[in-house]
């Protein structure tokens, strides 16, 4: 990206560390998908300049890119036990991008396109026509 809709020092900012060095040297490719994965969550195309919240939002769901590469090897194991081979998984461990919509679920809220707004319509039969 010529200008990236958040800078890699915002970024960091945002995130309140340093960007890892995956991270920086893949930066545009994370800024995209996670860009992409939040207009697939929010229904709306993500323009500059953003709100703060939204800066916020965005750089959250950049950071669990980094976050699912290093917990798709243990997710949900709660014990192991070598002797007789024993696993322990716990149901309700969520994935990362799950723990990222619970956790940002008011500013999601917010921002959501989703739901189609109506403001007056008539019903005729079984359909609404709006007006």
């Amino acid at each position: 990206m010529a200008n990236p809709i958040i800078t890699q020092t915002t970024m960091a900012a945002l995130l309140g560390r340093s960007l890892t060095e995956v991270e920086s040297n893949n930066y545009d490719l994370y800024l995209k998908i996670a860009i992409l994965r939040l207009e697939d969550l929010l229904c709306l195309t993500i323009t500059a300049p953003l709100a703060e919240d939204l800066q916020l939002l965005l750089a959250r769901c950049f950071g669990v890119i980094a976050s699912e590469q290093n917990a798709t090897a243990g997710l949900g194991i709660d014990t192991k036990k070598v002797e007789d081979f024993s696993v322990s998984f716990n149901a309700d461990a969520d994935t990362p991008m799950a723990a990222f919509v619970s956790q940002n679920n008011s500013t999601i809220a917010k921002y959501s396109e989703c739901q189609a707004r109506v403001r007056t319509g008539e019903t005729y039969g079984d359909r609404l026509y709006i007006i």
